[in-house]
């Protein structure tokens, strides 16, 4: 049975056809940027909100290193700001008089995969996995693409300890304020629940649409889930 990753825009994707994948296995690829600042208007001595009519490149434009980015002329010359990397414009403020240019470094960072089974296909966009069993449901709310070991909560109030819980998905109906706090402190990767997810957190989340599909995901009783965001699908299998 398949189900299916999808692929961020923007990154390479190491996974390869035939490839057994587990948790620690490397799944993404992604250069390292910086963010660097140049004070347009203080180098150029001018007003800060008159920047853009000095500027040469704007949001969204790519630049290569010693291109022009802005210019003032004066009566005895010009004054010239030459980009020291290549990049592309990031944010222009016109408040701070500043322009923020993302530029790759020679960096990489590496995602591990939140998914195991076998790579039965991949593409540009997406990768299909082959696993032994799955149970496809439809969620309401995503937060992004997660997934890994689950631990079913059917009471908040059961004690939960750091190993059963840390790098986990809790799987219960829903999250309280005081459990939150306990589950980032537990080290608990993602979250999956019935009701509407607390919305002041980093961890991942997903709720799934209807209180059936929630009950049958209890008996299923699976190891694993896999959240795709774009197709507001989760998957429960081994």
């Amino acid at each position: 049975m398949n189900i299916t990753v999808s692929i961020p825009d923007g990154v390479k994707c190491l996974l390869k056809t035939g490839q057994k994948v587990e948790f620690s296995t490397p799944y993404l690829e992604n250069k390292v940027v910086n963010d660097i600042t140049i004070p347009v208007a203080i180098k150029l001595n001018i007003a800060s909100d008159k920047i853009f009519s000095y500027l040469k490149k704007f949001v969204g434009d790519s630049i290569e290193k010693n291109e022009i980015i802005a210019e003032k002329k004066g009566l005895i010359g010009k004054s010239k700001i030459i980009s020291n990397s290549t990049g592309v414009i990031k944010e222009i403020n016109h408040y701070s008089g500043e322009i923020i240019v993302s530029s790759p470094t020679s960096q990489k960072d590496q995602v591990l995969a939140f998914f195991k089974g076998e790579v039965s296909g991949i593409d540009k966009k997406q990768v299909k996995l082959e696993v032994e069993d799955a149970h496809e449901f439809i969620c309401k709310q995503i937060s992004a693409d997660f997934g890994g070991e689950t631990f079913y909560l059917k009471n908040a109030a059961e004690s939960m300890f750091a190993p059963q819980m840390s790098n986990k998905i809790l799987v219960i109906e829903s999250v309280t304020p005081y459990l939150l706090t306990k589950a980032e402190a537990l080290g608990i990767e993602g979250f999956v629940s019935l009701k509407s997810p607390l919305q002041d957190s980093t961890i991942a989340k997903a709720q799934i649409r209807n209180i059936d599909d929630f009950k049958k995901v209890f008996q299923l009783n699976l190891p694993y889930c896999l959240i795709n965001k774009q197709y507001s699908k989760i998957y429960f299998y081994r």
